[in-house]
């Protein structure tokens, strides 16, 4: 009774059953190995090829990098996500590797037959710019196109979802939109599975910076990245 009654309750769970990847951007010892990372690799269809993956950004007094902060907003995702019941893929759980390269991230998704991938990324932008954006892929170079409209729904959840929570759209970067569409990213172009990457601000402004550094905001992005999954699987 007692078993029967557990599988009973997880099966009532909002997301029991579903796949989510989450793929918390670049490494913490990327920086060290720049032979591996800078070796290029598959990245789209066409034989396009991009370096392996890259350092990412960080805040101008390096207190914070985006290796680190990708991370922890990744954790608390999972957390919240296992909680409703989904089986969670992570692409790393540590901060002191390298890569995965672009084309690993996506065959982790791929190979998982993910519900939905989410990247997570906070931007280098210029220094007087702030905000997020959503990045969706484009149809040229993905090697499935069937996923680039599930993909752009799910990118345009992400972004209502942020909006919610006031982050401010990207002014530097999308128009003003806080969404644009890219061919240029080996992650989303090899992707099979739904998948959209979101940049959570700009690292090199200030006020950005102050706000991606506070734990309290971290968990405002992860609870509206969990909204956004759950609203793009009718959850």
């Amino acid at each position: 009774m007692i078993a029967s009654a557990l599988v009973a309750v997880a099966a009532a769970l909002p997301l029991a059953g579903t796949t989510i990847h989450v793929d918390a951007g670049h490494n913490g010892a990327n920086g060290a190995h720049p032979a591996q990372i800078n070796r290029q690799v598959p990245a789209g269809t066409g034989g396009y090829r991009k370096a392996c993956d890259t350092t990412g950004a960080q805040t101008n007094d390096g207190r914070l990098t985006e290796a680190t902060f990708t991370l922890d907003v990744a954790r608390r995702l999972q957390r919240r996500l296992a909680r409703l019941g989904a089986r969670v893929v992570m692409t790393r759980t540590t901060n002191d590797g390298v890569g995965p390269c672009v084309n690993e991230r996506a065959a982790i998704g791929n190979r998982a037959h993910a519900d939905l991938a989410l990247s997570i990324h906070a931007d280098g932008g210029p220094p007087g710019g702030r905000g997020f954006h959503v990045i969706a892929p484009l149809r040229d170079r993905a090697v499935r196109p069937a996923i680039v409209g599930p993909s752009l729904r799910f990118a345009r959840a992400l972004r209502a979802r942020l909006l919610g929570i006031g982050l401010r759209r990207s002014s530097y970067i999308g128009a003003g939109a806080g969404l644009v569409q890219r061919d240029d990213l080996g992650g989303l172009n090899l992707s099979r599975v739904p998948k959209a990457f979101v940049e959570l601000g700009n690292m090199r402004n200030a006020g950005d910076a102050r706000r991606l550094q506070r734990a309290a905001q971290r968990d405002r992005i992860a609870l509206a990245l969990e909204r956004a999954v759950r609203r793009t699987l009718g959850r």
